[in-house]
């Protein structure tokens, strides 16, 4: 199990530690407005090659351990196959085809995000790195677009670093229309 060393810190003893729990903030009587804040203001991005593309707050997602992508015959371009999660037959979406990087990264190298958005059916995400978390409050609003895909709302930026703000409601939409 993990211990917490100090209020920033997690010294990770035991690798069965569960995602939640080392991402699960201490909370007690004495947090400040300022830091409950600041915990609610975190935010989640995955990356597909050079793109960084944020999580809504209200989207479920889960890092999934590597799983046997199965082809599926006269399958769209974007699908890299299915794959069985807890006994569900989930779509695997290949993101290097949906944001035309022309990069092919073999299946094996690549990682895999299940994403469930509000009432619509579990899709998982073949992307390069497993989410990262900012503070969305650090960030300030592009003024430019910078992306010709309708279902990017808008960029943020800090420094050099850019992060396209998604709506993958919309986004799941036009890849179920794309079959």
């Amino acid at each position: 199990m993990s211990k917490l060393v100090d209020e920033n810190s997690v010294d990770i003893k035991n690798d069965n530690a569960s995602f939640s729990t080392l991402l699960s903030s201490k909370l007690s009587a004495e947090s400040t407005d300022a830091e409950i804040n600041k915990r609610k203001n975190s935010r989640f991005y995955y990356s597909v090659g050079e793109h960084k593309l944020l999580l809504e707050q209200d989207i479920k997602a889960e890092n999934l351990p590597q799983q046997t992508i199965n082809n599926l015959p006269h399958s769209p371009s974007w699908c890299s196959g299915m794959v069985n999660v807890r006994g569900i037959i989930i779509p695997v979406v290949n993101m290097h085809e949906i944001l035309n990087t022309a990069n092919k990264i073999p299946k094996n190298k690549t990682k895999l995000l299940w994403l469930q958005y509000q009432e619509m059916a579990p899709i998982i995400f073949q992307i390069d790195r497993l989410p990262s978390i900012i503070d969305y409050n650090e960030y300030k609003i592009d003024s430019t677009k910078n992306s010709s895909y309708n279902w990017v709302t808008h960029v943020i930026s800090k420094d050099t670093e850019k992060i396209y703000v998604v709506n993958h409601k919309q986004l799941l939409t036009q890849i179920k229309n794309s079959q």
